[in-house]
């Protein structure tokens, strides 16, 4: 019999429920085969092609609105599913999406048909944790991810993709003591599993003022921000946040952002395309949807922390720490200059933040390797000593 993770009796801060996700925008069919904007200015798939790599051997899960699990751009790659809230009766095998948000996240990390993510070899674990209407309760995350200390290895678990958060604006992570979400983050990391978590989409909400929401605020997630990909025009949002026109690596008006000279080790540790990010959606089983939000740039960065991982394992036959992920991603990140290009209507930090390279991230996990197998003397390779 599997033994259970000893956890200590800890209960989550936040017992409220969770802000509803917007619904995606659903098309019957997709207009296009890729990610293509956000695809171009990360240069995963010349990772992918160069360092051979797709995530294939591990799994997503992703915590999140369920998933449209026939799309074709999922097929046989669903390693396991749960449901955590009351829809469809409380059926713990049914993890049907009535939004969207979930399956338009999922296709984002690992679509592999009609659309492709940035990790298009690996599998997903949906956990359905936030209802059709898109809330939920943080009860719902704390026994979701209890079930991936409980079950992830078996499935090949390696990254959690959580796209959401309370809407809250913290600076630090200091005021959650004993908090159950936390420990079990930290756990997870401790495992090498890594959880990638939105910033948060309320920074007009919050008058320009620095800070993330809760989750990603835990220095041991890794928190995403996002940027727009290229010029697409003008975007008004629900917030109130403006774009009055866009541009490739202009910060989006609505993303949450923290600096390292604010926060230091709980600053936002990356940005990545977020708006508007195309992906499986849920009209049908070939369905399209268009969405914009740190909840379409977390599975960015979620897909490309999969391929490092399957790089890493290849060589090592193990996962890698999850502080060396981050390492590699912000070590090979692009700078981006908040307020040097951007037009909208909030206030900006003039500060530098880091968005994230694939190719670049996996040259420098590469060489990392090289080093290491140098200085320990690999196979063939005499060490010279003075």
């Amino acid at each position: 019999m599997k033994q259970e993770t000893d956890m200590p009796n800890l209960e989550p801060l936040f017992v409220s429920r969770i802000p509803p996700v917007e619904r995606p925008v659903q098309r019957d069919k997709p207009l296009l085969k890729e990610i293509v904007e956000a695809d171009r200015l990360i240069r995963a798939s010349r990772g992918r092609e160069h360092f051979k790599v797709s995530g294939k051997g591990l799994a997503v899960a992703v915590l999140d609105t369920g998933l449209r699990t026939t799309h074709v751009d999922f097929n046989g790659r669903v390693a396991a599913q749960r449901n955590f809230t009351s829809d469809d009766g409380g059926d713990v095998d049914n993890v049907s999406d009535g939004n969207g948000h979930g399956t338009n996240v999922a296709g984002i990390v690992c679509a592999n048909k009609d659309h492709v993510g940035i990790a298009p070899g690996a599998h997903v674990v949906p956990l359905k944790v936030l209802s059709n209407e898109g809330g939920g309760s943080f009860e719902a995350i704390k026994d979701a991810l209890q079930w991936l200390l409980d079950n992830g290895e078996k499935h090949n678990v390696s990254v959690v993709c959580m796209s959401l958060g309370d809407s809250g604006n913290y600076i630090n992570d200091t005021g959650f003591p004993l908090d159950a979400i936390q420990e079990r983050i930290r756990s997870l990391k401790a495992k090498g599993i890594a959880c990638c978590v939105a910033a948060g989409n309320d920074y007009y909400t919050h008058n320009s003022k620095q800070g993330m929401s809760y989750p990603a605020i835990f220095r041991d997630t890794i928190s995403v921000g996002a940027v727009y990909d290229l010029n697409e025009g003008s975007f008004s949002y629900n917030s109130g946040a403006t774009a009055f026109s866009t541009g490739e690596d202009r910060i989006t008006p609505f993303s949450q952002r923290l600096h390292d000279s604010v926060a230091g080790a709980v600053a936002t540790d990356i940005f990545a395309p977020g708006a508007p990010i195309r992906s499986s959606g849920i009209s049908n089983d070939r369905g399209e949807s268009i969405q914009h939000g740190t909840s379409q740039a977390t599975p960015v960065v979620a897909g490309v922390v999969l391929l490092l991982q399957e790089l890493f394992v290849n060589a090592h036959g193990r996962l890698p720490a999850v502080d060396d992920v981050v390492q590699w991603l912000r070590s090979s990140a692009v700078s981006i200059v908040d307020g040097d290009d951007e037009h909208d209507n909030v206030d900006h930090t003039n500060l530098t933040f880091r968005r994230v390279d694939a190719l670049a991230a996996l040259e420098t996990l590469s060489r990392s390797m090289a080093t290491a197998e140098l200085m320990a003397g690999s196979p063939g390779i005499p060490r010279t000593h003075a």
